[in-house]
């Protein structure tokens, strides 16, 4: 029996191991999509994009009737002209009987009151003011929805940009690595060399500064890291162990070639173009709304309500049905003056609109001629880095088989670890080049969540 037990501990510690010590890995799209929707700035403008909307769905009430009920109550007084007249004696009669004089004085004495009524209003006719108004209103909620998919994109191209540069740092890990082994090789024949009188103090020295640069650039390069991964996990809402896919990423950074713009020009979504359009549309309604005031409006209203009665002091029931009607008929042209300030806020968000899509159209051609020189400059620095690896390995070689200098060792695996850095910074720019495009057709962070690399 204590056998037993004592197996099932072990298998049971040694399933329990693996379980504490195994991460989360989280992928590339599942991190943009994570942060961009638990940033504080796109929830803010989601809820005024909710706000927007309501405040449209507010506004096509406005075409529906309006019915209220409205209620007085208090005290008040009352005058009965005919009891006011007999009892201060301007009459030929005069009322001098006390108990009809105190009935006279009660017709205008004070009274407590309590007068209900309802009122009902439905607007039939207006020249289109609150189609307008309810246009206008849908048009500012659109505008909302653009703000909240401008900052989604923001949001997500900053995670996308931190991402590669975790990515970017990993690789740059393992050649900062590959480096330091290589100077402190270097590092220590140069060293042997000096004790054996060979070569100078200096050149060890200078060896071992080489070694002691390359170890606190692996170290930089290790916080930088850990420094990155914590405020990713943070903005995402990860829990401390977990990690993050970047092997595909590292993969595409270690081909050194440059990714794919798009050229087709689809500026449709660009969030600048849409709220330039949503301005002129806007605009229109101003205008629309400043012509309805030269059209008479029409109004239905009904009232139904308590009237007092002075001579039986009574309340009795009343009505009144009619269409209230408004004629513009002369207004000193003040509406003619509107008309003309709004035709030309029109006039002038149209032009604006052409600039917009300008200005566009110039950041898309020189995002073109940018991944041109990037293109070129990628295969430059693929050619130089080539050279440099035959170099360090025609080095390495002599080194290991003791025909080589450790300094000829040293400046060859400069010049590759350079090589390599050059290279691997102008693969980062052309995958940034590339998202910058996507976010100029304000499709960011729907290639981002594909999760489709160039």
């Amino acid at each position: 029996m204590r056998r037993y037990l004592t197996g099932l501990a072990l298998i049971t510690l040694a399933v329990a191991v693996p379980l504490r010590g195994q991460e989360v890995f989280v992928s590339f799209p599942d991190l943009v999509r994570r942060v961009a929707e638990r940033d504080p700035g796109v929830r803010a403008r989601a809820t005024e994009q909710e706000a927007a909307r309501s405040e449209a769905r507010r506004t096509e009430t406005l075409r529906l009737p309006k019915f209220t009920i409205n209620t007085d109550m208090g005290v008040g007084k009352v005058v009965d002209d005919v009891a006011n007249v007999l009892l201060t004696g301007l009459t030929p009669v005069a009322v001098t009987d006390p108990l009809t004089r105190s009935r006279l004085g009660d017709l205008s004495s004070n009274r407590h009151f309590f007068v209900p009524g309802a009122h009902l209003e439905d607007n039939f006719f207006d020249g289109g003011r609150t189609g307008a108004l309810i246009r206008s209103a849908w048009l500012n909620q659109d505008k909302a929805e653009v703000a909240r998919d401008r900052s989604k994109d923001d949001e997500a191209y900053e995670a996308a940009s931190d991402f590669l540069n975790l990515a970017q740092g990993q690789v740059l890990g393992r050649y900062l690595d590959e480096y330091a082994q290589v100077a402190d090789l270097a590092a220590t024949a140069l060293a042997d060399q000096a004790r054996e009188g060979r070569i100078t103090e200096a050149r060890a020295l200078a060896g071992q500064a080489k070694l002691q640069a390359a170890r606190a650039a692996l170290e930089n390069n290790r916080d930088d890291l850990r420094l990155l991964s914590e405020s990713l996990r943070r903005r995402a809402g990860l829990p401390p162990d977990a990690a993050f896919e970047t092997r595909a990423l590292e993969a595409r950074l270690a081909e050194s070639s440059a990714a794919p713009v798009p050229e087709d020009g689809a500026l449709e979504k660009n969030p600048d173009l849409r709220n330039a359009l949503l301005d002129a549309q806007l605009q229109e309604q101003q205008v629309r709304s400043a012509r309805a005031q030269r059209v008479p409006e029409f109004h239905f209203v009904a009232d139904y309500g308590f009237f007092f009665s002075s001579t039986v002091f009574t309340y009795r029931p009343g009505y009144s049905v009619g269409v209230h009607a408004t004629f513009p008929l002369f207004t000193s042209g003040e509406v003619a003056r509107n008309i003309k300030t709004q035709q030309e806020r029109l006039e002038a968000s149209r032009l604006k609109q052409e600039k917009v899509r300008a200005e566009l159209d110039e950041d898309c051609a020189r995002l073109l001629v940018e991944h041109r020189k990037l293109a070129r400059q990628l295969q430059a620095a693929r050619s130089q880095l080539t050279q440099a690896e035959e170099v360090y390995r025609v080095a390495r070689l002599k080194f290991d088989q003791g025909a080589g200098s450790p300094s000829d060792l040293l400046e060859a695996a400069d010049l590759l670890l350079n090589s390599r850095q050059r290279c691997l910074d102008l693969t980062r720019s052309s995958l940034l080049l590339r998202w910058t495009a996507f976010r100029l057709q304000g499709t960011l962070l729907a290639q981002l969540e594909r999760g489709v690399l160039p």
